[in-house]
């Protein structure tokens, strides 16, 4: 985007300016105001909806609860209550009472029915495995189905509703407990079966619009009753679902029939039903469709006559600068040329008059700037070579210290083996003799990890037979870090310093640990040993040795680690003084020397070491 606004001359940059403070302000102005419409009638919306709800509620409440009072007489009938205590003592008496019972039943559910058009189907079962069917389909008595409705229905004979599919319509299942005469726990159930289409005339009168719709669906989200059958059965999607599940009464958004859809919805605390008004979304904010497109068309308007004006102003602003920059163009080539004065009073006219009588002043002025450019280049340039070179001179002299004696004990370890003893272990010492010196002179001032550990390896071999002290190396590396640069000649000196200076009598094993680990942009490769340590004056007095302050540094003993300080300085003349050496140290617990390298460091640069 920065890229995109640097590319624009002034002209377009002032265009989009200015159109953007005259749209802008607009734009948001009208996105206000029809928020806050949208709001408003949501609002609106959703007070009427409550409104509608909640007398469908009330009707449907009153609907069911009739159900109780209509069902009361049968629940509380004794003739009900001897047919569920009925046994199988006498099959004979027992078939001619429950006979008398069943016909007196059958008349009371059959008046029942006829008040009840909208019932479907009802049944008396019992604990005694009796039952009477009214408008029976050749259904038979199922024990399964009765256990089921035993172990929902409550105890108390309040009346429960769920719906069931049954042939791919949706049926309304009203059921209560009943008992009998001899005790009062219940031992039979009363169950009414109702068509839910038939609910749909105490609905009607739902006004929703032409598009709106009202459901009832369950506490699951299922839908028992819409006007359009197809959607019976149907579950409403994730969102609906969730709100309906976790709250009681509510509004929110969601798709319906591909359409987005406003729902507001409550839980009848009777039937535990979710009724469910709705009215999609370009229903809803059809009223202010008009409001919409009259702010379009008046803004449209005002922001052309706003751009008109805009590029007059523009225009009386650019037409000078023009003029002036062509005139720039001239100059660029060496054309001192100066251009026609405005007889306006503004700053541009102003901007014009310095700049005629600056071409008459710089044109003297330009060859000596330049000349004088051309020398401080020069010096600029010279300095840096020599502060290059006067680098790469110090870390050569630095790199020449690192303990040089080490080779020449190694020679003669080398021939001693050979004379007295006649064994192959100088082949072995002499190979990595040899690794040592071609990795000593590669002209290169960074390395990987991996280089430098193998040069610490090829260290260790020569120093086991030497010593006869095995050293033994612990690698606690990341694969992806062997990889990373770091100085070269860095790790075996502080290796060596470890075997030399933490040394103490009675150690079993001398470990030494090297450990990388990444922190933030650094690098950190840590050189541990678990010798004798050091005190904290000791460690203080190599810790100021290593400062950057060249000036105030003190110079440091040999019997403290000369090799320390060399890297240090090496690593700080390569990278930086933020880098270098961290050390800590316990006294009979060990040292830990950490070189701190950034983690992505710049290229390496070549030369002799």
């Amino acid at each position: 985007m920065k890229k995109w606004l640097h590319s624009m001359n002034l002209f377009q940059r002032l265009m989009l300016y200015f159109a953007i403070v005259m749209i802008l302000p607009l734009i948001i102005v009208a996105s206000i105001i029809y928020i806050q419409a949208s709001n408003s009638l949501e609002k609106q919306t959703e007070n009427y909806l409550e409104q509608v709800v909640t007398a469908v509620s009330f009707q449907t409440d009153r609907f069911v609860k009739n159900y109780e009072l209509v069902t009361l007489p049968l629940v509380s009938n004794p003739n009900v209550k001897h047919f569920l205590d009925l046994e199988e003592t006498n099959v004979t008496v027992q078939e001619h009472v429950r006979y008398q019972y069943y016909e007196e039943l059958w008349t009371m559910m059959d008046t029942i029915i006829m008040q009840k058009p909208e019932i479907k189907r009802m049944y008396i079962m019992g604990d005694n495995g009796r039952h009477i069917d009214l408008r029976d389909k050749g259904s038979s008595f199922s024990e399964e189905k009765y256990n089921h409705l035993k172990k929902i229905t409550p105890d108390s004979g309040k009346m429960i509703i769920f719906p069931s599919n049954q042939n791919g319509s949706i049926t309304l299942t009203i059921a209560r407990k009943i008992r009998g005469m001899k005790s009062f726990t219940p031992n039979g159930i009363l169950m009414i079966e109702i068509n839910s289409s038939e609910l749909g005339e105490l609905w009607k009168e739902a006004n929703l619009g032409n598009e709106g719709f009202f459901m009832i669906s369950d506490q699951d989200g299922k839908v028992i009753f819409h006007p359009d059958s197809k959607f019976i059965g149907n579950t409403l999607k994730d969102v609906g679902r969730k709100n309906i599940v976790q709250f009681n009464q509510g509004t929110f958004f969601d798709q319906w029939n591909n359409e987005s859809t406003f729902f507001h919805f409550l839980t009848s605390d009777y039937t535990g039903w979710k009724l469910i008004a709705a009215v999609p979304e370009s229903q809803l904010l059809a009223p202010i469709s008009g409001v919409r497109l009259t702010g379009i068309i008046s803004g449209i308007v005002v922001t052309i006559i706003a751009l008109i004006l805009s590029l007059n102003f523009i225009m009386q602003i650019m037409k000078p600068i023009r003029l002036l920059e062509r005139a720039m163009k001239t100059v660029e080539h060496g054309t001192w040329k100066k251009v026609p004065n405005l007889s306006r009073n503004d700053e541009i006219s102003s901007l014009l008059r310095s700049y005629n009588n600056m071409v008459d002043r710089l044109s003297t002025l330009v060859d000596q700037v330049y000349k004088a450019e051309l020398k401080n280049n020069q010096v600029k340039i010279e300095l840096q070579e020599r502060e290059l070179e006067k680098q790469q001179l110090e870390i050569q002299a630095l790199q020449s210290q690192i303990n040089p004696h080490f080779l020449y004990n190694t020679l003669e370890t080398m021939n001693a083996y050979g004379v007295i003893n006649g064994v192959d272990e100088i082949s072995e010492m002499s190979e990595a003799l040899a690794n040592m010196f071609r990795y000593s002179v590669r002209n290169f001032e960074l390395v990987t990890l991996a280089d430098e550990i193998e040069h610490v390896k090829s260290y260790l071999t020569i120093h086991d037979h030497r010593v006869k002290k095995p050293i033994k190396l612990v690698l606690e590396i990341d694969p992806t870090l062997y990889h990373a640069s770091i100085a070269k000649l860095s790790l075996q000196p502080l290796v060596e310093n470890a075997i030399q200076h933490g040394y103490r009598k009675g150690m079993p094993e001398i470990v030494i640990t090297i450990r990388a680990t990444e922190l933030g942009s650094s690098l950190h490769v840590s050189v541990i040993d678990n010798g004798r340590g050091m005190t904290n004056e000791k460690l203080i007095e190599i810790q100021e040795a290593m400062s950057p302050d060249r000036k105030n540094r003190p110079e440091l003993r040999s019997d403290l680690g000369i090799g320390v300080t060399n890297v240090n300085r090496r690593i700080q003349l390569l990278f930086g003084d933020q880098y270098g050496l961290e050390l800590s140290s316990k006294v009979n617990e060990g040292t830990v020397v950490s070189i701190v390298l950034p983690n992505h460091p710049p290229q390496s640069k070549t030369g002799k070491t």
